[in-house]
């Protein structure tokens, strides 16, 4: 049992008038600084679960990521499933990333780890990979999910942008469970899936209708935390 780490889909305690919002593979030059800026404007934090392929040649938006508060860490060098790619991959393309994160923050600790396409939750020998390359670490999970990895697949001109982000938005928004989540998105997600021209206007779309989203519920954005005892049976708790 001891080589399961704890799995987390909310915030820790009560976190009353909070969420977190999480955004996987960051950083994109043409949308991030955008993010960034709205983050700003509403007075929120994020955690940027960022890969190695597109944070080396955007160093400079790495930094200013962690210049204005937010959260970071590595989600991989390139976004395959390293869940399938063996431990010596998994370990390799996370150490590697997280040596480029160095430059700009020290490493957290304990360490929240999302791994490309969430991969490997439920796997002993991920788990136990991971444990043996940053000890205490958890899985960052999430409750809710944006569904923006589909979002531009339904998207032939910017007017579709803005009714599918504002319909994702407003289901997220009608949710009970939204107080205290773990919210997942994407900055331009990478998948091979149609659509891809309209990802840019999804993403920064999107997260302006969720902040102003937010605003209405009286909710803000805080960056992810680890949980304090989190147990190892978490990993099989339903959202």
């Amino acid at each position: 049992m001891g080589s399961w780490l704890p799995v987390l889909r909310r915030l820790p305690g009560e976190a009353r008038g909070q969420v977190a919002l999480t955004i996987d593979d960051a950083p994109n030059p043409d949308t991030t600084p955008a993010l960034l800026d709205l983050l700003d404007r509403h007075g929120a934090k994020a955690t940027f679960f960022l890969s190695g392929c597109r944070a080396e040649p955007n160093r400079a938006i790495v930094a200013d990521m962690v210049a204005r508060g937010h959260a970071v860490y590595a989600h991989g060098w390139e976004h395959v499933r390293l869940d399938k790619a063996g431990p010596d991959r998994l370990r390799a393309d996370m150490a590697a990333c997280e040596a480029l994160l160095t430059e700009f923050r020290p490493t957290p600790s304990p360490y929240l780890v999302r791994l490309p396409q969430n991969g490997g939750y439920r796997n002993s020998l991920v788990h136990r990979t991971l444990a043996a390359w940053m000890p205490g670490c958890q899985f960052a999970h999430w409750g809710l999910s944006t569904e923006d990895h589909l979002i531009s697949t339904r998207c032939a001109s910017e007017s579709d942008v803005e009714r599918e982000c504002a319909a994702e938005v407003a289901r997220l928004e009608a949710d009970p469970r939204l107080e205290g989540a773990v919210v997942l998105m994407h900055d331009q997600p990478i998948n091979e899936r149609p659509g891809a021209a309209f990802k840019p206007a999804v993403t920064i779309t999107l997260m302006r209708l969720l902040l102003q989203a937010l605003d209405r519920r009286g909710l803000v954005s805080v960056p992810m935390v680890p949980a304090p005892g989190a147990a190892w049976w978490t990993r099989y708790a339903l959202v």
